[in-house]
C-alpha cells in the first residue's frame, strides 16, 4: 500500500488506471492510423484512373477522358503530365487553360461533371459503367416528345 494525500492507494489500483490508459492510447493510436490511411485512400488520384466517356453526345463526338499515372488524355492524345484530385473536385492544367471536373454519381454509376469551363457543360461516366446512364443523348424530354408525334401520327 501506498500513502498518498493522506490516503492509501493499493498498487493494485495504480496497475488498473496504469493498464486503462495504456489500452486508451492503443485504441487512439489504432483509429488515428485508421482514419489516415482512410483519408490518403480517399484522395489517392487511382481513383479517377481509367477512361471517362461522356454522356449525351453524339457517337461520331464522343469525348473520351483518360486518368493514368502518365497523366490526362484527352480522345487518347496526352493534355496534361499531371493533374490534382483531393477526393471530389480534379484540376486539370492545359496549355488551353485550367480544366475542372467534379466527381459526382454513386459507386453504381460513377461520374464526372465539369466546372470549368462552364460551357458546353458536359458530364462523364467510368468505362464500365455505360449500362448505368443512357449513352446516346437520350433525355426524357425526348421521350416524350416520341411519344406526343406518335401519338399525334397514328390515324
Amino acid at each position: 500500500m501506498t500513502k498518498l494525500n493522506g490516503s492509501t492507494v493499493s498498487n493494485k489500483d495504480t496497475l488498473m488506471a496504469a493498464l486503462f490508459i495504456v489500452i486508451g492510447l492503443c485504441l487512439c493510436i489504432a483509429l488515428g492510423f485508421a482514419f489516415y490511411t482512410s483519408h490518403k485512400n480517399h484522395i489517392s488520384p487511382t481513383r479517377v484512373y481509367g477512361n471517362w466517356i461522356e454522356i449525351g453526345a453524339p457517337k461520331q463526338s464522343t469525348e473520351i477522358l483518360t486518368f493514368s499515372d502518365a497523366g490526362t488524355l484527352r480522345n487518347h492524345r496526352l493534355v496534361a503530365t499531371s493533374y490534382q484530385f483531393d477526393g471530389r473536385i480534379i484540376r486539370v492544367k492545359t496549355g488551353s487553360g485550367l480544366w475542372v471536373y467534379e466527381k459526382v454519381g454513386t459507386a453504381r454509376s460513377p461520374q464526372l461533371r465539369r466546372i470549368t469551363p462552364a460551357l458546353p457543360p458536359q458530364r462523364f461516366i467510368l468505362e464500365g459503367f455505360e449500362h448505368t446512364v443512357p449513352m446516346d443523348g437520350y433525355n426524357p424530354g425526348q421521350n416524350r416528345r416520341s411519344a406526343l408525334r406518335e401519338h399525334f401520327s397514328t390515324q
